[in-house]
């Protein structure tokens, strides 16, 4: 089990308890519940980094305990 830290860059920040052999589309599951956004809306990616893709892991992209990744909304406009 690892935290891992979810930054939307406007002040708010969430801790969100995980398995580094979770897919990137079961993270933004979790995210989501905790945020109350649409998984679709939501995009996650290290800072100056491309969106994760969601058939990667966490563990693909070198995520792991204490990692910061930044959250953004793709709200399709």
């Amino acid at each position: 089990m690892i935290i891992v830290t979810v930054n939307d860059r406007l002040g708010t920040k969430a801790q969100i308890p995980c398995l580094a052999s979770d897919p990137v589309k079961v993270f933004k599951a979790m995210v989501a519940a905790r945020i109350g956004r649409p998984a679709h809306e939501i995009m996650l990616k290290r800072q100056g980094e491309r969106p994760f893709k969601d058939q990667l892991t966490l563990e693909d992209y070198g995520v792991s305990n204490g990692v910061q990744l930044d959250l953004e909304l793709d709200t399709g406009d």
